[in-house]
């Protein structure tokens, strides 16, 4: 039945499903088994990271090239260096200006747009030693990276979504590792105004992302939101099978966004009268 104000039918908005997952450089056989499992999740969007410029990484992002996915995936200026990629089957939105990192292939910004444009930024923060050049390039880059967030319009809606290769403070178990300067970053990333997605849904639960090789825990991988997104993440969960079956070091983390509600349907006189 269709009335003036157009069409009474009103299905529930199709969800938007983002993922982000250490891919971990894969050879072109874990490639295989990782386009099987990234198929049969259906993502809308995925934040890739630990790409590498190795046959297994161009099999995987070509792939997508070639279901007309938008792929973003700058390339290291440094053999050897890694990376990460944002691929996407959104409709794109005219990006905002923002700051470049010196670790540039390590921070990805697109925009998109479901009925409400958002800035998604993919991360894959350095990991360290104890030498003082690592210490220096992942302080630089986490400093590089809050002060891009820190110049997006307050009025934006952003998601930032990565390996981030530092826990929270409060984190169990707690580790002599890391440094008050982690600890620090991931809180001035929430003091900017982004939420840690996983901890709002799942309030008390501490997660572990990766595992180390004496199978202690770390949650290393994250989404945070803008207040704008806030109220419509549905779910925020790690996918271990990711993990569980050889696809990857990581876990996935799967954040699903309540879809956005069509324009509705407008009706003229004429077909009114014709029906």
């Amino acid at each position: 039945m269709r009335s003036a104000f157009g069409s009474m039918s009103n299905p529930e908005p199709r969800p938007v499903r983002i993922l982000t997952l250490n891919i971990s450089g894969p050879s072109t056989e874990r490639c295989l088994r990782l386009l099987d499992a990234l198929e049969s999740l259906d993502a809308d969007l995925l934040v890739l990271t630990e790409t590498r410029d190795n046959a297994g990484t161009r099999m995987l992002l070509d792939a997508y090239r070639e279901r007309d996915y938008v792929v973003i995936s700058p390339m290291a200026a440094t053999a050897g260096e890694r990376g990460a990629a944002i691929v996407h089957r959104l409709p794109v939105d005219t990006p905002l200006s923002t700051r470049t990192a010196d670790l540039a292939q390590r921070l990805v910004v697109t925009r998109v747009d479901d009925g409400r444009p958002f800035t998604v930024i993919g991360a894959y923060v350095p990991s360290r030693d104890a030498s003082p050049g690592k210490i220096l390039r992942k302080q630089t880059f986490l400093n590089q990276l809050i002060s891009l967030l820190s110049e997006l319009p307050p009025e934006e809606d952003v998601l930032l979504l990565g390996d981030f290769n530092v826990v929270g403070r409060s984190h169990v178990p707690r580790y002599s590792t890391f440094r008050a300067w982690e600890y620090d970053a991931l809180e001035a990333i929430e003091a900017i105004g982004l939420v840690d997605a996983f901890a709002l849904l799942n309030p008390g639960i501490q997660a572990h992302s990766w595992i180390g090789r004496k199978g202690d825990g770390y949650r290393y991988d994250y989404a945070f939101a803008s207040e704008g997104l806030i109220g419509r993440i549905r779910d925020c969960s790690y996918l271990h099978d990711f993990r569980l079956k050889g696809l990857s070091d990581h876990a996935g983390l799967l954040t699903t966004l309540n879809g956005l509600p069509a324009e509705p349907e407008v009706v003229s006189k004429l077909e009114l009268v014709s029906a």
